[in-house]
């Protein structure tokens, strides 16, 4: 009775499990029998030659490329019926590369199929499925090599009858004249000049100017706030003179609050509101009704003297500063708002009393900004007859900074006269017109080779003022195939090189917006005019606020919207040829609709989908239908669980789930994705601790996804096949490596599998316990010490963060000098060791964080020895610790910053380091009293939750000759 009913779930779960494969495989049959008999016979011929035809169809796509980038660098591609042809033809290497994308596809799927058969031990006889599956696979396998032969049947014949359409235009290769100077094969790298990009260019110019600027930002009106507008044309250095005065340091003694935002086109007073807000607190902000992101805004600049740029402003609304100002005025008396626009009105309605109109730099300043830009220093010297030819450039520059950097790059390390000639006989006649300024930033492009020019113009799909990731965009231009593999460089490598020569020739900038971990960009707004103009109808961008043409074959779409009504979404619908899309919610944070079913099902040929940053909870199934994905973003969304569909995105290469705090586990099927280099899992641990969800276990055999680079956050499991041991064989791991649930870790062996010390590329580790974990021993039994222990990273380590730790005292291994990386270390709730790690020879540690070290009763002596690098030390929740440390002769010889935060029992006068600039004391009730020394070089001091050293300080009081000329106090 019992092999009966086993028997017959054996033929249920047969039915569930061969589903999918026989109605494929009947569809199939039906598209055959649609074909007819001699149709039948004919194409068992194309499945038999499949192989052949695609190896003709790779030559075919290479043959376009090819002609494509022969007409990008040449003159005829200016003729509109010359890129109408282009396009035709660029169409149809589109179509080839999905269908070669498709059969990868069908082969990788394939593989997995028999890896997964072997993987699994011997089942009975009764299992059906063992016997019947391999049958029905391989019958749907040549039904599947079957559809891509037609396919390619298909698309040569598109391909002969366009080329046909090539006799009428009467075109050959090398009809013109080559515009890219050095034209280079994609993998070859274009560099920028050694230490160009870290940091701020040296400005020329405008001195009277910023003076001007820094004069009337000093001054005291009368009105609450005063604006300030520097007005001029594209290019002219707005950005630049207000980003000088901006990080100046008497900006930084005058103002306790800077805030710079870029504000983008067609932004209404909410949005700005917004972004004002998110700028202050470096956090996203939920979208509200503007009444109440007015009151907050109201709280955050309450009684605070403040800077505020609003850079690139563009809304001539009369009411748009009327209402934007309104919480600004609870401001401090002196406050400024500096406007950077190009428009007249802009200034007038701001009521700005003394505008600061720049018409651009002088020849001889902007020669010396075109000097820079085209040779490496004192080699100009030795090219005099180029010097001529750079002055005659110049002028036609038109007082343009931006011109003058943008062609000096272009020009770098190009010694030949000839083509010095050549791109000055591009550049336009010299007229005072804003449009020519585009036009000769159109020759900077015109002389990008074509790879370069692609990714530049794939930048135009997003809003003027937007700020990309460097390393977010790169992963796009992968994902949508602008980037091809070269020798042993990654896919990332190569493209980030792409990325540095277009910020070097001045196609990107530094942004000034909200302080990141790591720096973002954008594209100055002539450069994204130049960027729309180029893309034609590739690009297409909804905005709510925006008026489009109707897109038609756009291959590139961003809807930046409210809601998705019928039309917005039909829009996007009937593009069937997309390949990246962007849906973002105007409104972050707000609920948003779900995705429709049939949405991905008409846009089969996507390779990247971004929905990051709205309230998207699911992901309809369908979603596993886009084969061609390769790039998909769901960060700060409110998803808490992703369809197992997504586990047949077989070429799918980044998966973003950064921010997902809702997200409680991954599909099973997770090893299937085989072609997967980076699985963004990152949190904000620091930050809101209640409001996120950690992640249940990692999917089984996940360790199996070698080509791994990002794997931000690992939730240990008991179960083998889900435990630490799984990420031995990531070795190519990078950046930043968060390991969770360590309790369930079995024995330090299974920690010592995981081979930390091996991942050398892995700079940002966080070991971290659940919380409310008692005694020494984990859940699983084993000693966390122990584990600790094992758990070594590599020597490379810039960022140290251990939580939870329920060890007695730290590792061995955390003393180690060859730890000559670190740079931060944060020991978080770790209450049962009672001495600290000796690091203070750690030669280039700069941030150290104490936090709920209950065990702790003395600071001592010994662990700060030396401390050479050290800025900040942060001591917060030692509820028994009673003595501070001493400061030794040349002891912390950098240290700027010391918060001592709800320390209880701390009641001695402790020694502060003679560099300190900032020294907060909080809720350590016990002090009663300051160091006799007080340092020179401390401006500020906060005391808050003190009684007794608050009173001590005030102006009556023992300690007010300690702190009396302290430029800035905060008492109580």
């Amino acid at each position: 009775m019992a092999t009966l009913r086993t028997l017959l779930r054996e033929l249920f779960s047969l039915a569930t499990y061969m589903s999918p494969l026989v109605e494929k495989v009947a569809e199939a049959a039906v598209d055959l029998g649609r074909a007819g008999a001699a149709s039948a016979l004919g194409s068992l011929s194309d499945v038999l030659s499949v192989d052949s035809k695609l190896e003709e169809l790779r030559r075919i796509v290479g043959r376009i490329h090819a002609l494509l980038r022969d007409a990008e660098e040449t003159r005829f591609v200016e003729d509109a019926a010359v890129r109408n042809w282009l396009r035709e033809l660029g169409g149809v290497a589109l179509d080839a590369d999905d269908v070669l994308d498709e059969f990868r596809t069908i082969v990788d799927a394939q593989k997995l199929r028999i890896d997964d058969r072997r993987r699994k031990r011997k089942r009975p006889w009764y299992d059906l499925s063992s016997s019947c599956y391999p049958c029905v696979a391989n019958l749907l396998l040549l039904v599947q090599r079957w559809k891509i032969s037609t396919k390619i049947v298909e698309i040569m014949e598109i391909y002969d009858g366009v080329c046909k359409g090539r006799e009428n235009l009467q075109m050959k290769e090398g009809d013109a004249t080559r515009r890219a100077m050095r034209r280079g094969n994609e993998g070859d790298a274009l560099l920028a000049p050694a230490g160009s990009l870290g940091g701020e260019v040296r400005v020329v110019g405008m001195n009277q100017e910023r003076e001007r600027v820094a004069e009337l930002l000093n001054s005291m009106d009368e009105d609450a706030i005063s604006v300030v507008s520097v007005v001029g044309a594209g290019g002219t250095g707005k950005t630049t003179l207000a980003r000088r005065v901006f990080g100046d340091e008497s900006a930084d003694q005058l103002f306790d609050l800077r805030i710079w935002v870029g504000v983008p086109r067609g932004c209404d007073v909410e949005r700005a509101t917004g972004e004002i807000i998110e700028a202050i607190t470096r956090e996203s902000c939920c979208s509200k009704s503007l009444d109440s992101l007015q009151r907050l805004l109201g709280e955050l600049v309450n009684e605070k003297r403040f800077l505020l740029v609003l850079d690139d402003l563009s809304n001539e609304d009369l009411f748009f500063w009327e209402i934007l100002r309104a919480p600004l005025l609870k401001g401090k008396k002196g406050s400024k708002v500096l406007v950077t626009t190009r428009s007249n009105v802009v200034s007038r309605n701001m009521r700005s009393s003394h505008p600061i109109h720049l018409t651009g730099l002088s020849e001889d300043d902007c020669w010396l900004i075109f000097r820079e830009h085209a040779f490496d220093q004192g080699v100009w010297a030795q090219h005099p007859n180029l010097e001529l030819i750079g002055q005659e450039i110049i002028r036609k520059c038109q007082h343009s900074p931006l011109a003058a950097k943008s062609i000096g790059g272009l020009l770098y390390g190009n010694t030949d006269e000839e083509e010095w000639r050549s791109v000055l006989g591009d550049l336009p006649e010299t007229e005072e017109d804003a449009n020519k300024i585009l036009l000769t930033l159109k020759v900077s492009y015109d002389y990008l080779p074509f790879h370069l020019k692609r990714c530049f113009a794939f930048c135009s799909v997003f809003p003027s003022g937007h700020e990309f990731d460097r390393d977010e965009l790169v992963k796009l231009w992968i994902a949508v195939g602008f980037i091809k593999p070269r020798r042993n460089r990654s896919l990332e490598n190569i493209g980030g090189k792409y990325f540095d020569y277009l910020l070097w020739r001045s196609f990107f900038q530094i942004s000034n917006g909200r302080n990141q971990s790591k720096p973002k960009f954008k594209m100055p707004g002539l450069i994204h005019e130049l960027a729309q103009s180029v893309s034609g109808c590739d690009c297409f961008r909804l905005d709510d606020d925006a008026v489009n043409d109707e897109p038609e074959n756009a291959r590139y779409f961003l809807s930046r919207t409210s809601s998705m009504d019928d039309t917005a979404y039909y829009k996007i619908y009937k593009n069937t040829s997309l390949r990246a899309l962007v849906l973002q919610n105007a409104e972050n944070c707000v609920t948003a609709a779900p995705v429709r079913d049939d949405l991905f099902l008409n846009l089969r040929y996507l390779r990247a989908l971004d929905l990051s940053d709205n309230g998207l909870t699911a992901l309809p199934d369908s979603v596993g239908d886009l084969i061609h994905l390769r790039y998909l973003n769901l960060h700060r969304t409110q998803i808490e669980k992703l369809p197992e569909s997504i586990c047949n995105l077989y070429n799918l290469q980044v998966l973003e789930l950064g921010e997902c705090r809702n997200l409680a586990e991954l599909p099973k099927g997770v090893r299937n994705l085989i072609h997967l280099r980076h699985l963004g899992l990152h949190l904000d641990w620091a930050g809101q601790r209640s409001n996120w969800t950690d992640l249940i276990s990692m999917p089984p055999g996940i360790g199996s996804l070698t080509s791994l680079q990002t794997l931000s956050r690992f939730s240990a499991s008991s179960e083998s096949a889900c435990s630490i041991g799984q990420l031995k064989n990531l070795r190519n791991l990078r950046g930043e490596l968060c390991i969770s649930k360590l309790e369930n870790v079995l024995d330090e062996n299974e920690a010592k599998e995981a081979n930390l010390r091996n991942k050398p590329f892995v700079d940002a580790v966080m070991l971290r316990w659940s919380e409310g974990g008692n005694g020494s021993f984990s859940t699983s039994g084993s000693r966390p010490g122990e584990v600790l222990e094992h758990l070594c990273p590599s020597t490379r380590l810039k960022y140290l963060q251990i939580e939870n730790y329920n060890g007695a005292r730290f590792p061995n291994w955390l003393e180690d000098p060859s730890f000559s990386s670190l740079e931060t270390l944060r020991l978080s709730n770790c209450k049962q060791c009672d001495t600290l790690p000796l690091v203070g020879k750690l030669p280039k540690l700069k941030h150290l964080y104490f936090e709920g070290l209950h065990g702790l009763k003395h600071m001592g002596h010994d662990p700060f020895i030396g401390f050479p690098s050290l800025e900040m030390l942060y001591v917060s929740d030692m509820s028994t610790m009673e003595s501070w440390y001493e400061v030794g002769e040349g002891a912390m010889p950098r240290l700027r910053k010391l918060v001592v935060s709800n320390c209880p029992r701390l009641h001695e006068p402790f020694q502060l380091a003679n560099s300190l600039q900032r020294v907060e004391i909080r809720d350590c009730p016990m002090i009663t009293a300051l160091p006799q020394e007080m340092p020179v070089s401390l401006e500020h001091l906060a005391i808050t939750g003190c009684p007794a050293l608050q009173q001590s300080c005030q102006m009556d009081g023992s300690e007010w000759p300690k702190i009396q000329n302290i430029p800035h106090k905060a008492i109580g």
